[in-house]
């Protein structure tokens, strides 16, 4: 795992966190909402850059901008809405940071993941998987739900693009089932 994942202590280092942060909320944003011809470009220059060990903190800043406009842009309602969801809100890292050993372990492995694949400029099902990865790094799943999806994404970076459709398509009906799941849980308790 790269060195450049761990609790920030430099300025750069919250610059960065701050940027990784504003990348799930635009993932996560285009879950309800279309994306613009932008949008992808966008989040894997963030990816890209947020993985350079020794990106310059004004370098991530001006990221950060560019990010929080093409959410924005892709979810124009959120920032001015009178009751916020929070949907579309940038992660913030503290809780990842502050998650259980093995938690963090795996969200890790996910952002690794996601650095990997925005580096080859993904398309299709790998692009969505990076979405997906994003996504699921600010849900507060246990390590039984966040393990299929980690397994998954490593295949996405290891296997050839032939295979991406099947591999996807098993992490998007594992996510559902995940859903499903934590909703009839839900349910059970307040039953």
């Amino acid at each position: 795992m790269p060195e450049l994942l761990k609790a920030p202590v430099t300025p750069a280092q919250q610059a960065r966190d701050a940027l990784l942060g504003a990348l799930v909320g635009l993932a996560r944003a285009t879950t309800n909402e279309p994306k613009t011809d932008d949008t992808d470009e966008v989040l894997n220059a963030g990816l890209r850059l947020a993985a350079q060990p020794d990106a310059p903190e004004e370098r991530l800043q001006r990221m950060l901008a560019i990010v929080q406009t093409e959410k924005h842009r892709v979810a124009p309602g959120c920032a001015t809405c009178a009751m916020p969801c929070g949907n579309t809100n940038d992660y913030d890292f503290v809780r990842l940071w502050a998650a259980p050993e093995s938690i963090r372990t795996l969200k890790l492995q996910m952002l690794s993941a996601a650095f990997a694949l925005a580096q080859k400029r993904p398309q299709g099902q790998a692009q969505a998987a990076v979405y997906q990865l994003l996504f699921t790094l600010a849900e507060d799943w246990d390590e039984e739900l966040l393990t299929p999806g980690v397994q998954l994404c490593l295949i996405h970076i290891s296997e050839p693009t032939s295979f991406l459709s099947s591999s996807f398509s098993v992490f998007s009906w594992k996510k559902k089932i995940c859903a499903i799941s934590l909703s009839s849980s839900a349910l059970k308790k307040n039953i």
